[in-house]
């Protein structure tokens, strides 16, 4: 019985190693995508993180994702995307772009083509 727990134990952690890595395949990370701008600025980017919605761009139809200490702004049409729901872990893809917002400056932003639920 010992080792039947031991084993059911091991198993366990060897999954949830497995399963929770911090960039999922196929995805950038945010900090990579923010490093590599020039490179990737016009073109097709997949990035995972947090919806953070509360924002001041929220009413220009914007949000962002965070990764850790990092984040990018995303911006959608609404009648193409629907806004995620605060706090929930999305997958954002769309084209990397830079623009001058008027109240947040100029900024790295993804203009997503589809945003699901993680």
């Amino acid at each position: 019985m010992k080792k039947l727990c031991m084993v059911v134990s091991l198993i366990v952690c060897l999954l949830g190693t497995l399963n929770c890595s911090s960039t999922p395949p196929g995805t950038l990370a945010i900090d990579d995508v923010n490093a590599r701008e020039g490179e990737l600025l016009g073109q097709n980017v997949v990035v995972v993180g947090t919806a953070e919605i509360k924002t001041n761009m929220s009413t220009f139809n914007m949000f962002k994702v965070y990764q850790g200490g990092d984040f990018i702004w995303v911006a959608f049409d609404p009648d193409a995307v629907t806004m995620p729901p605060q706090g929930l872990d999305v997958r954002v893809t769309g084209t990397l772009g830079k623009k001058k917002f008027t109240a947040i400056g100029e900024q790295l932003y993804i203009d997503a083509a589809s945003v699901a639920m993680e």
